[in-house]
């Protein structure tokens, strides 16, 4: 159900010295030039918002879009596939998606782009209570799994088995609704649930509760390790108004910066506007949310900029376990012209 109430570091730190549209309205907030004035932009989340995208509300509340002249509004899509549909058909000017859902749209034609890169790192898992502990793909085989009908994570297991060669037959999927996965599993009619990394506090939490011990099959760690979230949008902005995608990046690399530097504040900006979210999960799936963001990549170049290498890497794993429709090269896929490069946070 769409909500439209109107709502306006550790080892990195050695590194970086070394080197998937209804839903929440955000209104602009902030210093800069008169809303009048600025240039009205529409960002679309990959769903509801939740403890990853506090990383966000910083360019928000500090005014980083509206020092860059710009009046921006957040809303929340329904699904990585379903904002890059809405932005290829000019419903927002960026979304933020999953970048494997990203190239399959690029395949079926869609005219959309990444332009920079947030979660470098896969978020995809799956999560148990289960004892033993789930640890490896092969504790996969014989278990009841639930997930969603068209389940990204689901499919992407397909891949991790194939990879590390157990039998995708002997693991059973419960098809239910998102919203009915985690109930079910703390329920005990599952083993276990297709989900990401970024809300393993709430397995955690839970299983705490129960005398349990949450854990988890992270698929980064088995060979499926491609780019997750980032943030795209259409050839026609990129081509007609690059100033614009720029200026938009370069607020969200600051708002993330902010946000990595300042984990309390940036929880309690989030907090501003989600009122109903509980601050503790929201805090430790924020850190969940850094540590795949703060990767040698990152400490390397800055965030934003992505490698070919890797983007070719996640082409490849959607061409060959999702049926990638069309041919796509890295260079259909995303640009670095867009977002300055070697922007990194302080050393924590």
């Amino acid at each position: 159900m769409t909500d439209t109430r109107k709502i306006s570091r550790r080892g990195f730190g050695r590194l970086a010295a070394g080197s998937f549209a209804a839903g929440v309205a955000l209104p602009m907030i902030g210093a800069g030039a008169r809303a009048q004035d600025r240039k009205a932009v529409t960002f679309l989340f990959d769903v509801k918002p939740y403890s990853k995208h506090a990383l966000f509300y910083p360019a928000l509340e500090n005014g980083y879009f509206a020092k860059r002249g710009l009046d921006v509004t957040f809303n929340a899509g329904k699904g990585s596939a379903d904002v890059a549909q809405k932005v290829a058909a000019k419903g927002a000017e960026f979304g933020f998606v999953d970048a494997g859902t990203a190239v399959l749209a690029r395949g079926r034609g869609m005219p959309i782009k990444l332009t920079s890169m947030v979660h470098y790192k896969n978020m995809m898992t799956v999560a148990s209570l289960r004892e033993p502990p789930i640890r490896t793909p092969k504790d996969l085989e014989g278990l009841k799994i639930a997930a969603n009908a068209g389940d990204s994570v689901r499919t992407a297991l397909g891949a991790v088995a194939a990879i590390n060669g157990i039998d995708f037959r002997k693991i059973e999927f419960v098809t239910v609704e998102t919203a009915n996965k985690r109930p079910l599993l703390f329920a005990g009619q599952v083993d276990a649930t297709c989900d990401y990394a970024v809300n393993m506090p709430v397995y955690e939490a839970a299983a705490a509760k129960m005398g349990k011990q949450a854990s988890q099959v992270l698929f980064s760690e088995f060979g499926v390790d491609v780019y997750s979230n980032g943030i795209l949008t259409r050839d026609d902005v990129l081509k007609d108004d690059p100033k614009l995608a720029r200026d938009f990046n370069d607020a969200m690399v600051e708002s993330m910066i902010f946000a990595i530097e300042n984990r309390d504040e940036a929880v309690k900006m989030f907090l501003k506007h989600n009122p109903q979210s509980d601050g503790e999960l929201a805090r430790a799936g924020l850190d969940v949310a850094i540590e795949h963001l703060l990767v040698p990549e990152v400490a390397e170049h800055g965030l934003g900029p992505m490698s070919r290498e890797k983007m070719a890497r996640t082409i490849e794993i959607m061409k060959s376990y999702f049926n990638l429709a069309g041919s796509v090269s890295p260079a259909d896929m995303y640009s670095n012209d867009f977002v300055t490069a070697g922007r990194k946070p302080k050393a924590a």
